[in-house]
């Protein structure tokens, strides 16, 4: 096209007022959340309104708990915060949403098995890493153990030859951290990293509050201290600053030999533990953002001592975790 030239007269023309569209997010993403209802557990809760509502309520549906012992707070469901599409990976934050599904240019090579366990590795990891501990692994088709609070349905035995277990306690600071984590085959991600998960199914993230009484639900009511392993991951990680997140994390060594120990995961950060891990999280406190599919069959185990009664577990005994045992 040719260029146009011409006398250009300097005139000072009025300026129109412009429209201005406040594009900014607001300081918390959860100030835009909705909430729902669930009549059948009596509470109410929040959730973004980013997900479709037909997602919400099937989410909500399949995930939320409540659970009470003498009128105390147990565990509920505060939040669904986000839903990870099934085949994706996830990018983590330490603010709402949490867990959101990657973009292509922050996919990964890798899924949620690839972080693999190294059972012969834990040998070689330093004293007091970890508890070797003996007992029989009873799932439910053999040994069936009542567990009212088991949301996967019935549940087997952990009997234990031990009258009580100290399982050591891997902080942050803790020296070879990421050597104890790849020996169990997990792996802690910091603030905006991608977490590998490539799950055929949806995941939700969703946030659960432990009370204060979460023991003594554990123990009065739920029948013991649990361990699992299921074909889903989980990505745990604290909600907020005030949460200690304390995941417990095993491998079998030998046919009734385990290895157990827990990671204290800080906030910012989140803990990937592959589908068909033993885990559990019941030594938490606070909020936790947990990252779950809907429920489906699951392997899961009560600890109870030879005389069949709840396995006492220690752990941390630092006041800080106020974690220092279930009882005595």
């Amino acid at each position: 096209m040719p260029a146009i030239t011409g006398a250009v007269r300097n005139e000072t023309l009025p300026v129109q007022p412009q429209a201005v569209q406040n594009t900014a997010k607001p300081a918390d993403l959860q100030e835009t959340y909705k909430e729902r209802h669930l009549g059948d557990l009596g509470i109410s809760v929040k959730y973004n309104p980013a997900i479709p509502e037909r997602q919400v309520d099937s989410s909500l549906a399949a995930v939320s708990v409540h659970r009470m012992v003498n009128d105390k707070l147990g565990m509920t469901t505060n939040a669904l915060h986000n839903v990870v599409e099934g085949g994706k990976d996830a990018v983590l934050s330490a603010k709402a949403p949490f867990l959101t599904n990657a973009s292509p240019a922050q996919e990964t090579a890798g899924t949620h098995k690839s972080v693999a366990a190294s059972p012969a590795d834990i040998a070689n990891l330093p004293d007091g890493s970890y508890l070797q501990t003996q007992g029989r692994w009873l799932d439910a088709s053999t040994v069936q153990v009542p567990a009212p609070g088991n949301v996967f349905g019935a549940s087997g035995l952990f009997a234990s030859a031990e009258t009580s277990l100290d399982i050591p306690l891997v902080t942050p600071i803790s020296p070879n951290r990421d050597d104890i984590a790849a020996a169990f085959g997990v792996k802690i991600f910091d603030e905006g990293q991608t977490v590998p998960l490539k799950f055929d199914g949806n995941l939700n993230a969703v946030e659960y509050e432990f009370g204060k009484a979460y023991p003594q639900y554990r123990l009065d009511v739920a029948n013991g201290f649990f361990i699992e392993t299921h074909d889903f991951p989980h990505v745990f990680m604290p909600a907020s600053e005030q949460s200690e997140i304390v995941i417990t994390v095993g491998a079998q060594l030998e046919e009734d030999q385990f290895a157990l120990t827990n990671f204290l995961v800080p906030h910012g950060s989140g803990i990937l533990v592959p589908g068909n891990t033993i885990h559990a999280d019941a030594f938490s406190s606070g909020s936790i953002i947990a990252l779950l599919t809907h429920c489906t069959e699951a392997d899961v185990v009560l600890m109870h001592q030879p005389d069949d009664s709840p396995l006492p577990i220690k752990i941390d005994t630092s006041e800080r975790l106020g974690l220092a045992e279930w009882h005595v």
